[in-house]
């Protein structure tokens, strides 16, 4: 990682910044990986507790969905996760497929003063759609259970997000392919798996741990895809959006790009971008050079300027 938080991409540490006319921005995708893959944990389930070593052990961030009103969520490895770089995030306290908001805020208040952390992504018991317009006006992104790829600057729904369920005794091959074809079409793919083989948690359509930790490993070794929490993920995706989308304004031989960030965005994120030539600048600080190939743009700040 770099100061931005980002992961260093594949590819050359030698590439020269560009000479030519200023113009021609624009956000990398995935921040100059092939895709992205998120893999979150719902319900505080056991299993998860008990193999959270091995987990951890695989060196990537994870997401997990605590249902806070379960006595496993009072377990001291969710802070072990949180001081590790794993998500927490909102999976409500009853896990119901209706609340009136209540139950959501409960959860809230749970990890946000058990963890002194913000809350910035949910995923929605059942998949309900009840969730979809509550997430709105207290989250950055409601994750839920239909299977979809999401593509940079496309229009998913963030408070819909599709995620991919394994099936029950899922292998490594079954789970590597949803990553090839992620991988395949530059695009970004959740999982959502609720626990492994061999607890007693009752876990939706547990998953074989072996198979699990293999997988993960392929797609480390693949070297081009980029593992991360839907948070991290979520908000290069959504940053990404609000710069492209954003207004462009001339002043003479300067450009000034502002744009707008979502509610509920957390603060402190960057995006990588490239340019033809000329000299980017935010707050009137020329933005250094990165020789992976691209200057990396805090979000911050709603605007950059490119002048010759």
């Amino acid at each position: 990682m770099v100061e931005s938080g980002l992961p260093t991409p594949p590819g050359s540490d030698n590439v020269a910044k560009p000479s030519g006319a200023p113009g021609g921005f624009k956000v990398i995708d995935w921040a100059g990986f092939a895709g992205a893959v998120s893999y979150s944990f719902d319900d505080s389930n056991s299993s998860q507790i008990q193999n959270f070593e091995t987990l951890n052990g695989l060196g990537v961030p994870f997401t997990f969905y605590l249902q806070t009103g379960k006595n496993e969520s009072n377990d001291p490895v969710w802070q072990r996760a949180l001081d590790a770089g794993h998500e927490l995030g909102n999976h409500t306290q009853r896990h119901s497929s209706e609340d009136d908001g209540s139950d959501t805020d409960a959860a809230t208040r749970f990890i946000e003063s058990k963890f002194n952390i913000k809350v910035y992504t949910m995923a929605a018991p059942n998949g309900s759609p009840t969730y979809t317009n509550l997430a709105k006006t207290r989250f950055m992104i409601n994750r839920g259970v239909a299977n979809a790829l999401i593509a940079p600057n496309d229009s998913t729904d963030p408070f819909t997000l599709p995620s991919y369920i394994p099936p029950q005794n899922a292998s490594a091959s079954v789970m590597n392919e949803q990553v090839t074809s992620a991988r395949s079409a530059k695009r970004w793919r959740t999982f959502c798996i609720h626990g492994f083989n061999g607890g007693s948690d009752q876990a939706y359509q547990p998953i074989p741990l072996q198979a699990f930790v293999d997988h993960v490993n392929h797609v480390k070794g693949l070297g081009d895809v980029w593992i991360d929490s839907i948070l991290n993920v979520g908000a290069y995706w959504l940053g990404q959006k609000a710069v492209s989308s954003g207004t462009n304004m001339k002043n003479g031989d300067e450009t000034t790009i502002t744009w707008r960030l979502p509610e509920h965005f957390p603060t402190g994120k960057y995006v990588r971008v490239t340019v033809t030539g000329g000299t980017l600048k935010q707050n009137g600080v020329a933005l250094p050079w990165n020789p992976h190939g691209y200057y990396e743009m805090a979000l911050d700040p709603k605007s950059v300027t490119l002048s010759p």
